[in-house]
């Protein structure tokens, strides 16, 4: 682990599938306000210098479903095109549920939609597959680990992290709540994080702890300092359950995928 790493967390654009809870929809592409989002909420904003090291910026880790892969390209695509920065797709970091809307394309079809990108990590991997395997709902915990692991692992010094509010859950369950009440990252947000010093089991997201930077906190406290009050919706345990007992449909598009907690509804 290079020292003081620094992790960007964050979520991919408003997508097709989020307009109205779509979740038969397979990996849908970003809506014409999500692409904006990544360029405002992002790109234009870390340009700004509200990540400040944005400019330090080492490696780009990208889940491989399709509204992920354009969320990285619109916020990081110049740095990736100059060769600045490399991105890394992994699997590891796609969202949690089996529905279409979650469940990615084929590498023959992500290569020919992104030339440019190395799916390697995608080849190597069944990650189509969610009914059984290292990818299924009751495994979350597990990968949520070696994703952690993997980036505690990696020598750059500053790594973003382009994924999904359900997986982002598991990434940080000691995140949930935080503040006042739980929260789920809306569409482009993001959260700073470093690894906290110890790598102990405490069942609250370690081994490889991340740990949420101040001034992310507080810069998420004053964007949302407007806001209305989000209700709570406290899931249905079959809604948790594995998929053995529960439909495939069913929890939505990850929400439901959420570790000892209740699920904010937006």
């Amino acid at each position: 682990m290079a020292p003081n790493t620094k992790v960007i967390l964050i979520r991919h654009g408003q997508a097709t599938h989020n307009l109205e809870d779509d979740f038969e929809q397979p990996d849908p592409q970003l809506t014409d306000l999500g692409k904006k989002q990544c360029v405002e909420g992002l790109r234009d904003a870390f340009a700004a210098g509200e990540w400040e090291d944005f400019k330090d910026l080492d490696l780009v880790v990208v889940s491989p479903l399709f509204r992920t892969l354009e969320t990285a390209f619109l916020a990081f695509g110049k740095e990736f095109r100059e060769e600045k920065v490399p991105f890394v797709v992994l699997p590891e970091f796609q969202e949690t549920s089996p529905n279409p809307c979650d469940t990615g394309s084929s590498v023959e079809s992500l290569k020919a939609t992104f030339p440019s990108l190395d799916f390697s990590h995608c080849e190597r991997h069944d990650w189509l597959t969610k009914s059984h395997g290292f990818y299924t709902r009751t495994n979350l915990g597990v990968r949520a680990t070696c994703a952690r692991k993997w980036l505690f692992e990696r020598p750059e010094k500053v790594i973003a992290v382009v994924t999904h509010s359900g997986f982002l859950r598991w990434l940080t369950p000691q995140d949930f709540p935080f503040v006042e009440q739980r929260d789920k990252y809306r569409n482009c947000e993001y959260r700073g994080y470093t690894f906290a010093s110890t790598t102990s089991d405490d069942g609250e997201g370690s081994p490889f702890k991340l740990v949420e930077e101040n001034w992310s906190i507080e810069l998420r406290k004053a964007k949302r300092a407007g806001e209305t009050e989000t209700p709570l919706l406290i899931a249905d345990p079959s809604e948790t359950a594995a998929e053995e007992v529960s439909p495939p449909s069913q929890g939505g598009d990850g929400s439901f995928d959420d570790p000892e907690q209740p699920t904010i509804v937006f």
